[in-house]
């Protein structure tokens, strides 16, 4: 795809240092990340728009600042490449803790779990997609082990797995990796108590 088959109207993050500022009422508050709606003027839910944005600020310090995301009506978001025009629509998949009485695995199985949820949905469904787990809860998890329980499985594009490591004192950390066929990079996000600035570190093996 390419950024003139964007729709007219659709939407395109500018400046994601104000809208961290937006997200941290959503991010504080954990209830507006397990069941929250749609985003007010912009289509995606908040856990969405925030998994994308965590996504989008470890790419931009990869590959450039010409990285952003969109809103998307068929999917759960678009990463956009404004320099190369590539654009790859998300698909997202929870593994939260959500207060439903659904007991998930700890550790990396509850990653495994989902990911295979959305592989059993077949090579169609997965093509020219991003896979993102955005999870909290896990514990001492190891991405070695999901990367070589999903090896040649899947058909997307990429896989990220997106999770709450801590938020404590109002700091709130997470974790950025992507995987592929033979190895993984992980980032940590480090963002300030008053949502305006974040610190990106990458995490070696």
């Amino acid at each position: 795809m390419k950024t003139n088959q964007l729709q007219k109207n659709t939407q395109m993050i500018k400046d994601f240092k104000k809208i961290l500022k937006d997200f941290e009422p959503m991010v504080k508050d954990p209830k507006f990340l397990y069941d929250g709606r749609n985003i007010e003027n912009f289509s995606l839910r908040p856990r969405e728009a925030w998994a994308n944005w965590l996504l989008c600020v470890v790419l931009r310090k990869i590959h450039g600042d010409e990285i952003t995301f969109a809103e998307d009506d068929k999917g759960d978001g678009l990463i956009i490449d404004k320099k190369t025009g590539q654009i790859i629509q998300t698909e997202h998949v929870s593994a939260l803790e959500i207060p439903k009485g659904k007991k998930l695995s700890s550790g990396e199985q509850r990653i495994i779990d989902v990911i295979n949820l959305k592989i059993e949905r077949g090579a169609e469904y997965a093509q020219n997609k991003y896979l993102i787990v955005f999870f909290d809860g896990a514990g001492v998890f190891y991405r070695n082990k999901i990367r070589e329980a999903i090896r040649g499985r899947h058909n997307f594009t990429l896989i990220y797995s997106i999770g709450l490591l801590s938020s404590e004192n109002d700091i709130y950390v997470y974790s950025v990796t992507e995987f592929h066929y033979d190895f993984s990079i992980t980032f940590k996000i480090e963002i300030n108590k008053d949502f305006t600035d974040w610190k990106i570190f990458q995490i070696k093996e």
